[in-house]
């Protein structure tokens, strides 16, 4: 399974292009933050089957909760081969501890600076481009809700 976390995804006002003196449109960078979550998601790459959660920070122990949850309530009866990335988070000790305890995960990390073998990073690329980007949202909740409709609907429909 190919597991990785989008961090830090802010949802922002992107109320159009807007006209510059110089006669171009552009979008405004600094804009007001309306709330902020992390998407934790993994890809069953034998059924192209997303699980996803939405956490308002991340850390070790975030993915430990994630990890659990995968084990016991997704498949409690098979074992989790996790492609994980070198993000601090996943070599931490606290990670390694919960790791050695879990009989049925098996992790294999990738290599440094090559995230992109990670085939969940293309689907969070997908959601950048056809989600968020130039998007606008009244809450962090209804971006959460479009973004599930997306693994839901698009991801998943295979």
């Amino acid at each position: 399974m190919s597991f990785d976390e989008k961090g830090r995804t802010p949802i922002k006002q992107y109320g159009g292009k807007r006209w510059s003196k110089d006669k171009h449109y552009y979008t405004p960078y600094a804009q007001k933050v309306k709330g902020m979550f992390d998407i934790f998601a993994v890809k069953n790459i034998h059924t192209d089957k997303r699980h996803y959660r939405f956490y308002s920070w991340k850390n070790s122990f975030i993915v430990i909760d994630f990890i659990d949850w995968l084990l016991h309530t997704v498949y409690p009866d098979n074992d989790l081969h996790l492609i994980i990335d070198g993000w601090s988070a996943h070599r931490s000790h606290a990670f390694f501890a919960y790791a050695d305890l879990q009989p049925r995960l098996h992790l294999a990390p990738l290599p440094t600076c090559s995230s992109w073998m990670n085939d969940i990073e293309r689907d969070f690329s997908h959601i950048q481009r056809d989600v968020l980007d130039n998007s606008y949202f009244e809450s962090a909740r209804e971006c959460m809700n479009m973004i599930s409709d997306y693994f839901e609907k698009e991801l998943n429909s295979n």
